[in-house]
């Protein structure tokens, strides 16, 4: 069954640096989020005017605390700002079912208990699947079950549109066969280096976010 893209994550090693980076070119600051107490991170947020609930975060190590994560190690070497993963929404009946398709393709896949404060004082708590360390990297999807918090992007700033997303992969066809395990339906091209783009549109225009080639 086809799941819906919850959100992408634009990592940084700095914050503040990523999310004027961002406003550089598209003229849009992005929303205080929080702090992830158990990752070691932090967040701003940006809704989608476009009619879905699919929203931008910008996340980076948070250097006030000294909780170490994979997810913060992996943010830490950021060379630059980037497209650093996606997030795909499921209900927590998926969690086992995803977990198997995982492990059919040799990846560990363990579910994690989160949550963070809002601005305004409220808890909100989810669950999340974050893939162990494996050659798909970014390709390698997390999946988030909100429970019965209330979905961010319901208080987000909606000021751009998430247009498009495409990926290219060496891998392409077995990524191709992990994904529609998964329920990922995103446009998939065989590429002779990892990529992956979602486009924009911002009051500057279109912008496009992209990975790396890892």
């Amino acid at each position: 069954m086809t799941k819906s893209i919850d959100h992408f994550m634009y990592g940084g090693s700095n914050l503040e640096d990523l999310c004027n980076q961002f406003a550089g070119l598209s003229g849009i600051q992005a929303t205080p989020g929080g702090s992830h107490p158990t990752l070691g991170t932090h967040n701003r947020l940006l809704g989608n005017r476009s009619g879905t609930q699919t929203y931008l975060e910008f996340i980076a190590p948070d250097r006030s605390m000294d909780v170490q994560s994979e997810m913060r190690a992996s943010l830490e070497a950021l060379s630059r700002p980037q497209l650093h993963r996606f997030i795909m929404r499921c209900t927590s009946m998926d969690f086992a079912p995803l977990a198997a398709a995982y492990r059919e393709a040799g990846i560990d896949a363990p579910v994690h208990d989160l949550q963070r404060i809002t601005p305004e004082g409220r808890t909100l708590r989810w669950r999340l699947m974050i893939p162990a360390a494996n050659p798909y990297g970014l390709f390698a999807p997390f999946f988030i079950d909100w429970l019965d918090s209330p979905h961010p992007s319901q208080s987000l700033d909606a000021r751009l549109s998430v247009l498009d997303c495409e990926a290219g992969h060496p891998q392409a066809p077995r990524l191709v066969r992990l994904w529609k395990n998964l329920g990922v339906d995103i446009a998939l091209r065989a590429a002779d280096s990892p990529y992956m783009r979602v486009l924009l549109d911002t009051p500057r225009g279109i912008v496009a976010l992209t990975s790396d080639n890892r």
